[in-house]
C-alpha cells in the first residue's frame, strides 16, 4: 500500500523552478518532493500518494504522456495534476484533452496557491 504524502510532487529539470516552489511552499508549510526526471518521479509514485502533482513542460519526456500514465493508475486518477506550460492555445487545448490543469508560465505564488487550494 502506498504511503500518503501530505505535499506536492514536482517533476522538473529546472533548479530555479524547484527552488522557487520550495521557497513559496515552505511559507505555507507544504512539503515538496521533487525529481529531475519523469522516470524517478514515476518510481516514487509506486510507493507514495501525494496530495498534488505538478509537471514542468520542460521535463525529460513529454509531460502530457507522463500525466496520462499517472492518470491511468486507479489510486492516482483523482489526484489534482497540473502541467506548467508556456502561454499557448495548443498547449492549453492539449492539457484539456489529457484532463490536467494547465498553469501558464511564469509561475507565481498566486497561481501555485490556486492550484493547491491554499488561501493567499
Amino acid at each position: 500500500m502506498a504511503a500518503e504524502y501530505p505535499g506536492l510532487l514536482l517533476l522538473s529539470r529546472s533548479p530555479a523552478l524547484r527552488a522557487y516552489v520550495e521557497l513559496v511552499l515552505s511559507e505555507a508549510q507544504v512539503p515538496v518532493a521533487y525529481f529531475d526526471s519523469a522516470r524517478e518521479g514515476l518510481f516514487w509514485l509506486l510507493d507514495h500518494t501525494p496530495r498534488h502533482i505538478l509537471l514542468d513542460e520542460d521535463l525529460d519526456v513529454d509531460p502530457f504522456a507522463a500525466a496520462t500514465r499517472i492518470k491511468h493508475v486507479k489510486r492516482l486518477k483523482d489526484i489534482p495534476l497540473a502541467i506548467l506550460i508556456s502561454p499557448s492555445e495548443k498547449l492549453r487545448t492539449t492539457a484539456e484533452v489529457v484532463r490536467v490543469v494547465p498553469v501558464e508560465k511564469p509561475l507565481t505564488r498566486e497561481k501555485l496557491y490556486r492550484f493547491l487550494g491554499i488561501a493567499p
